[in-house]
């Protein structure tokens, strides 16, 4: 693995465990879910390092996770839903060699790698934690995490895109 790779991968890691950080707690269902902007944070590492951001979001948000006794259940189920999704966004950003620069192309991306977290998390509270109806209801908090992310990250992207372009971090950035 090259340096710059690692280094984007570990800052953009620090983001996603930042953005996960910033977060508003809510007890529902016997149980704690939050709306953070982890999310949004993998959305945008997705239009800079590709699939790449799968690790950063995994490592990220499993990290925020492991240090809060709150959620500390939930690392390994986050480790695969944020990995599913940053890998995803990725993928899906950079199709046809667009490398995070189709604006349409990410906003696709964003609502793929949304639903999947929806559901990965969804299936988890379900079937490993709280139960059907307690699932319902916490995927309301997934739901406002997922639209604060499409939201803040479709308008940040036409700025933070650009500027990463021009300043050469992460010309060819290819993974």
């Amino acid at each position: 693995m090259k340096a710059k790779r690692m280094v984007l991968i570990g800052f953009f890691a620090a983001v996603c465990f930042i953005g996960t950080y910033l977060h508003i707690s809510i007890d529902i269902g016997g149980s704690s879910t939050m709306i953070h902007l982890g999310t949004t944070a993998i959305f945008i590492s997705a239009i800079v390092i590709g699939k790449d951001a799968g690790i950063a979001g995994a490592i990220g948000c499993t990290l925020f996770d492991a240090f809060n006794p709150k959620y500390v259940a939930w690392v390994l189920p986050t480790f695969i839903i944020k990995g599913l999704t940053g890998y995803t966004v990725g993928y899906i950003s950079f199709l046809r060699g667009k490398k995070g620069n189709c604006i349409w192309q990410n906003i696709i991306a964003f609502v793929i790698g949304g639903i999947l977290s929806l559901l990965g998390y969804f299936i988890f509270n379900w079937l490993v934690f709280v139960g059907f109806y307690p699932a319902i209801l916490k995927m309301v908090s997934s739901l406002v995490t997922t639209t604060l992310g499409v939201a803040i990250t479709i308008p940040l992207s036409s700025v933070i895109k650009p500027i990463m372009n021009k300043s050469g971090i992460v010309t060819n950035y290819d993974n």
